[in-house]
């Protein structure tokens, strides 16, 4: 211990690099502000940035151990697999094939709408995150599977899902130092884990449903059945010609199925939830958007379609306003660090909070101030803007 503790102090190929001594001598460091901090070591690394004015940058591989088996396009570490099995889910969440969902999604606004009415003029206070987190996932398992979880039409819009998830993203922190343990909590029998961590409860509800999808799904196509009227995620990898047999478990299908899952329902919920209230408590904010939206033509139910609505101007600066901060990196083979810092597998990771979040960029960054985007130097500030990453594995659903 005492020789390991000196090379990376004194004598190992980052010893140089700057920053605390402490960070560099033990991954504890990362862990008492992820897990005792509870998933503050990002705000530590911008601390440490003003201070150690570090600007080399490099995806982090060893970040995605939390997440669990690696066997979904998200935490895909070879180039060539991701590819493939991105090349596949990739065309879904083309701009043209979104739209084809818009009807879907109408009808789930529509049921929003209607649960909403019962509370005009009560003084009622609603959840709206967690309203907002029955929409998105009601919506992407209508685009996985053509078939809605049924989140809208549970009480309350069911509290305990957006909270269940939560903490599975808090525990990630805890798991990505101890992998082991997760890897046993999964070998447990369910009926184990609800007992002994009952508020993993819902999520075991989830890959209960997911795996009852795929059933339904691969039942079909063997009976040459096809959803009615819509493309299916799931269908198509099934039938995919290119995605190898191993790629089509029912293993491989369900661990995809959870990350769209998660990646298409809390992200977009937080987004909105965020955006719906600096609408509410900002007059100004509420009144321009109010007024812009008041003179579109709508049709006979008093809807406008989202190519129309795509086009106002401020309605986009919101959607630009607040940007989600997704900040976990993919796991990569890299030799871009440059200087006597270079090894393999040694990444140095900037987040796109530390972007965001930037005065030089983004001045009074912290502010919800959509004009922002809507002036002379707005086209500059685009390219700053990094919430869905870049590159080959940028997020999917940035269309």
């Amino acid at each position: 211990m005492v020789a390991l503790l000196l090379h990376r102090l004194y004598f190992g190929p980052l010893a140089k690099f700057p920053g605390p001594k402490l960070a560099a001598a033990t991954l504890w460091y990362e862990y008492y502000y992820d897990v005792v901090k509870r998933g503050r070591y990002t705000w530590k690394i911008i601390e440490l940035h003003k201070q150690y004015a570090t600007r080399r940058k490099e995806k982090y591989g060893w970040a995605i151990r939390g997440f669990g088996p690696l066997n979904y396009t998200f935490a895909t570490v070879g180039h060539e697999l991701h590819r493939v099995r991105r090349g596949a889910v990739a065309p879904f969440f083309s701009k043209a094939l979104v739209q084809q969902l818009e009807p879907s999604v109408q009808l789930m606004v529509d049921k929003v709408i209607s649960r909403l009415e019962p509370f005009k003029g009560t003084g009622a206070v609603v959840n709206l995150v967690d309203l907002f987190a029955c929409l998105t996932s009601d919506v992407i398992c209508q685009y996985a599977f053509a078939a809605p979880y049924g989140y809208l039409d549970q009480q309350e819009f069911a509290p305990y899902w957006h909270k269940a998830v939560m903490k599975a993203s808090e525990n990630y922190h805890f798991f990505n130092h101890f992998p082991w343990i997760d890897a046993g909590l999964r070998m447990l029998p369910p009926s184990v884990v609800r007992k002994t961590a009952p508020q993993l409860a819902s999520l075991l509800n989830l890959g209960d449903m997911i795996r009852d999808k795929i059933f339904k799904v691969q039942a079909d196509i063997q009976e040459g059945k096809t959803p009615g009227g819509q493309r299916s995620i799931i269908h198509e990898l099934i039938k995919d010609d290119v995605l190898s047999s191993e790629d089509k478990t029912l293993t491989r299908l369900e661990a995809e199925a959870v990350a769209l899952v998660g990646a298409g329902s809390m992200t977009v919920a937080h987004t909105l939830s965020v955006t719906a209230y600096h609408i509410i408590s900002n007059k100004t904010i509420l009144q321009k958007l109010r007024k812009e939206l008041g003179a579109m033509a709508t049709d006979t139910q008093g809807r406008v379609k989202w190519n129309k609505l795509e086009q106002l101007p401020y309605l986009v600066s919101l959607t630009l306003t607040y940007t989600p901060m997704l900040s976990v990196g993919i796991s990569t083979d890299c030799e871009a660090v440059s200087g006597d810092y270079r090894r393999i597998e040694t990444a140095v990771g900037m987040s796109s909070i530390m972007i965001h979040n930037s005065p030089d960029h983004f001045p009074n960054p912290e502010t919800f101030d959509p004009e922002r985007w809507l002036g002379p130097d707005a086209a500059r500030l685009r390219k700053y803007l990094v919430a869905f990453g870049k590159g080959s594995r940028q997020c999917l659903g940035m269309k």
